[in-house]
């Protein structure tokens, strides 16, 4: 039933947010459409599905290695650790406490933007909250994760704020009241409370502080009540924009709520938003995981890439909530959906938006914020199903394309980038032709388009982390690899298992076991698909469904060594070139480039640059049906961007019609690139 006809926004002076929200928001918002009928299945009795694993508390995994240096790089000399000085807003604008909004006349200074007038500026009342919210949470977890002293201090007093502000209500947010839970269009309620409470939830956590717990709590108790079955529509408003169906993501709050607490009113109210999230549609641009949509079997996403790829976990969650055969078969057809916008590094594509295109190595960039929830959600999806094959796309991206984004110092990551890139000029390229795209650069900000891909930069290893270890009904599984060490306990005893590695850059993995007392549990492990046979030291037992396990009584001191025999693969990307993988890592021809400062930011080491490329010869080269390459490995490394890791082969340049010998390196190591090859 279509209840409401909207108007387009009228024309505005273009910016780069300006533009993407005029060209691909403005122009669909036609009607609001009430798809009630179709949800009725809501109604139905519920049959819970009990999920595969369980994700263990917070704190759990810790960094080792080359990811613990890396990490401590990024806080102590690199932009986790300078977001807060690099861009005056997260300072200055207090916009949970003294700062809320109650209309235009409360925004704050925002970097690069000029502000026009526009009406999809609303939003703009909430943008720095997400930039706040998301940028305190990958610090908090820094902070705690690498155990570093002053940054744990500055955790302490972002929490203490954030617990002073909370109204006698307990009403954490930023809006005033003549704004909160009762907003008629554009807000970012939600989505506010949603990157504050990930924060607290997480800072809970690491100190067992309760009051922060009981402050969530009685916050979202509130929302609950405000936002709710019987109360006002979270999602019944004449226009969204962005902020409203991130909101939509307060289910992971809801999640770790319940894991928390086992107090089911949260995974029914993640099922509540879901359900409410899937009742109104005003356009597609934020929707592509409503219901109605994802039962339109053939269409291809075409949303908002960020939304897209965070609203799979909601989904699914609702799913595993309700057993719903409904459900099943939207969960179904997003993985159909999904896959044509992958690209060969493992990433979503979506730079801003995916609009119904395939997934091409050249054209279709991908965005740093669309990486990070599509890895995330892949980790949910592994948690809930078991499936290995997300475990296995979780590593790919992880190594591969979001490692890609990073600079080798942590001084500044690309908002966009292509997979095949390349030149980074400020501009987006395809076909001959280019476009002005500030996101294509190296930035500690990028305040220009959004500081939004940098914040959630912080929020890569510290999340991965949780994902790599889960608990199983009978144990521990590791489900992906890399340097870490998981602290629990087993049957009320302590226990600490260790990943001795340098995973990726080698494929051997050794696990050792730190325990209190000796233990009976079984401890499983995943067989990654590209990997044809696993040496063990330990015999083990196949569990058929991609997991080995072993069971025995673990002793302190034990340990088992795992090698991984794997395939050099020639893999098809969707416009038939063809790239090659070895083990989670893709492989890229690197072209050398100069850099061209652009903005320094004084007093700093930070900058903004171009990379252009030192000559173009990159362009000949392709790959023959024939080609051989031999993998270097170094079991020795400790720094990801200078291991010594390589494929030596040869490619066919089709300028001088010879074959050149040519070195590839991990894609994860390199600024400018050529990832895919045509085929000779």
């Amino acid at each position: 039933m279509i209840i409401l006809t909207l108007m387009s926004c009228k024309e505005q002076e273009k910016n780069s947010q300006g533009e993407n929200f005029t060209n691909n928001v403005n122009k669909v918002a036609i009607t609001l459409i009430d798809d009630s009928e179709k949800l009725r299945f809501f109604n139905n009795p519920k049959q819970p599905i009990q999920p595969k694993f369980e994700q263990f508390p917070t704190g759990s995994v810790k960094p080792k290695g080359w990811i613990l240096d890396m990490m401590t790089q990024d806080l102590q000399n690199g932009v986790v650790g300078a977001l807060d000085e690099l861009y005056p807003g997260i300072k200055s604008d207090d916009i949970y406490n003294t700062a809320r909004r109650g209309g235009m006349e409360d925004i704050p200074e925002m970097g690069d933007l000029v502000l026009t007038g526009a009406a999809w500026e609303t939003s703009i009342m909430w943008w720095n909250s997400e930039t706040i919210g998301n940028w305190w949470d990958g610090f908090v977890r820094h902070a705690f994760l690498t155990n570093n002293t002053d940054a744990i201090a500055q955790s302490h007093q972002i929490i203490d704020n954030l617990l002073k502000s909370q109204d006698e209500d307990g009403y954490i947010g930023i809006y005033k009241p003549n704004l909160r839970y009762q907003h008629k269009g554009s807000n970012g309620e939600l989505w506010a409370q949603t990157t504050a409470f990930r924060t607290m939830l997480a800072y809970h956590e690491f100190t067992q502080n309760p009051e922060v717990l009981t402050a969530v709590e009685k916050a979202m108790k509130l929302t609950m009540k405000r936002y709710g079955w019987d109360a006002n529509h979270p999602f019944f408003l004449k226009n969204a924009f962005g902020g409203v169906t991130h909101g939509l993501m307060l289910t992971d709050v809801c999640e770790t709520l319940y894991r928390i607490t086992g107090n089911k009113a949260y995974q029914n109210y993640a099922t509540y938003l879901y359900k409410a999230f899937s009742t109104y549609s005003i356009n597609r641009s934020f929707n592509d995981l409503r219901y109605p949509f994802l039962m339109e079997k053939d269409s291809l996403f075409q949303g908002h890439g960020v939304h897209t790829y965070e609203h799979i976990r909601t989904m699914v969650n609702a799913y595993y909530n309700t057993g719903y055969p409904e459900l099943q078969e939207a969960y179904n057809n997003m993985l159909s959906k999904l896959e044509p916008c992958l690209l060969p590094s493992g990433a979503g594509h979506g730079n801003e938006w995916i609009l119904q295109m395939e997934a091409h190595p050249e054209h279709t960039g991908a965005e740093y914020c669309t990486m990070l929830e599509l890895r995330n959600s892949y980790g949910s999806l592994i948690q809930k199903t078991g499936d290995v094959a997300f475990a296995d796309a979780a590593e790919k991206l992880t190594y591969n394309a979001m490692l890609g984004f990073r600079n080798k110092e942590g001084t500044a990551i690309t908002y966009g980038k292509t997979d095949n890139c390349h030149v980074l000029d400020g501009h987006h390229h395809e076909h001959d032709e280019k476009r002005p795209d500030p996101r294509y650069k190296y930035s500690p900000t990028h305040s220009e388009p959004a500081v939004c891909c940098v914040p959630n930069y912080g929020r890569n290893f510290t999340y991965f982390l949780e994902q790599m270890w889960m608990k199983t009904n009978t144990g521990v599984a590791a489900i992906m690899y890399g340097p870490s060490e998981l602290a629990t306990s087993i049957n009320g005893s302590k226990v600490a298992i260790t990943q001795i590695t340098n995973y990726p850059l080698s494929n051997e993995v050794t696990f050792r076991f730190k325990m209190e007392t000796a233990k009976a549990f079984t401890f499983s492990f995943r067989k990654p698909e590209w990997t044809t046979h696993i040496i063990s030291s330990q015999e083990f037992d196949d569990l058929g469904n991609g997991f080995y396990a072993i069971t025995k009584t673990w002793q302190d001191g034990d340990t088992l060594t795992l090698t991984f025999e794997n395939k050099l693969e020639f893999k098809e990307a969707r416009n038939k070139d063809l790239y090659l993988q070895h083990g989670p890592l893709v492989y890229a021809y690197e072209i050398p480039h100069r850099e061209e400062t652009i903005k320094s930011y004084e007093g700093t080491h930070f900058k903004d640059y171009y990379c252009f490329p030192l000559a173009d010869d990159f362009k000949s080269l392709q790959i023959l049906k024939d080609s051989t390459f031999r993998k270097i490995e170094d079991k020795t490394a400790t720094n990801f961007y200078e291991s010594n890791v390589y494929l030596k082969g040869a490619l066919f340049n089709s300028t001088t019609k010879k074959e050149e010998p040519v070195t590839l390196i991990p894609m994860g190591k390199t600024v400018l690139r050529k990832v895919t090859f045509q085929k000779k």
